[in-house]
């Protein structure tokens, strides 16, 4: 793919792998997971820094315009790793939106939970059928990887 990197965040390490960055839509691999994601073309503007230099230094091409800032990507739904009982955050982020209440009946792929992480908007869905037993977190709840998001009876 491109170049791998180890990143801390709060204590806890991700291997994060980045494709092509002279691409529109780059590969981002986080722990195995693959997401695309856009790169936000007003950097600068945005106070972050200079804009990165996104082609090699042999075969120079002009910079992109600076375009409106770039709305949130829409990352592929996610199934995270569950024991079946509960359904977990597969990286850290922000709950936008908790679809479910218990004693709600679901189906497998069925939207749980909405997850906003590296400024995507991340799918949770249910891995199985089942009833809610109890729902751990709320709207604008900040969340850690790992952390359980829903139990089902």
């Amino acid at each position: 793919m491109g170049k791998t990197f180890r990143l801390t965040v709060n204590d806890k390490t991700y291997e994060v792998e980045i494709g092509d960055l002279s691409q529109s839509t780059i590969e981002v691999t986080v722990d195995g997971e693959m997401f695309s994601v856009r790169l936000e073309r007003d950097a600068q503007e945005m106070g972050r820094g200079p804009i990165p230099v996104l082609s090699p230094a042999s075969s120079p091409v002009a910079p992109p315009p600076l375009a409106a800032p770039v709305p949130r990507a829409k990352a592929p739904s996610a199934l995270p790793a569950t024991d079946g009982k509960t359904l977990a955050a597969p990286m850290p982020g922000v709950v936008l939106a908790v679809r479910v209440k218990a004693g709600d009946k679901v189906k497998r792929g069925q939207e749980v939970c909405l997850l906003e992480s590296m400024k995507m908007e991340l799918n949770i869905l249910a891995a199985a059928d089942g009833v809610v037993k109890k729902v751990f977190v709320s709207q604008g709840q900040n969340v850690a990887h790992g952390t359980v998001l829903v139990e089902f009876e």
